[in-house]
């Protein structure tokens, strides 16, 4: 079973950009090695320049072991990682997430062992 990988697309305005990045940093991070199977390995703006009534786009690429790695992910996540989404949430204008695998793979069928 191959790699997880979780895009996640956050909306915001230019002035935001920092203190979403700064919650990322102290309050998100600091927790990811008791959730072993989670890394964060990228992070954009897009556009990559802060434009007049626009808002920018930050993407945080994440690597996750396997399947079963994204579900012990997303079971092993504590009120901290609410409570970070609930404060990006407050900033950003619109946000979405993206899971996905290597399209060439077998795809499991739910409550099936990879």
């Amino acid at each position: 079973m191959s790699e997880v990988h979780i895009l996640d697309e956050i909306v915001l305005q230019p002035g935001d950009i920092a203190a979403v990045l700064q919650l990322l940093e102290t309050q998100y991070l600091p927790g990811l090695p008791s959730r072993h199977t989670l890394a964060l390995s990228r992070r954009w703006i897009s556009p990559p320049v802060q434009l007049e009534e626009q808002p920018n786009t930050l993407w945080l690429l994440w690597e996750v072991t396997d399947v079963m790695g994204y579900y012990t992910m997303r079971g092993t996540a504590g009120p901290e990682v609410a409570a970070f989404w609930a404060a990006v949430d407050t900033l950003c204008l619109q946000r979405r997430r993206h899971v996905m695998a290597d399209a060439g793979q077998a795809l499991p069928k739910p409550l099936e062992a990879p």
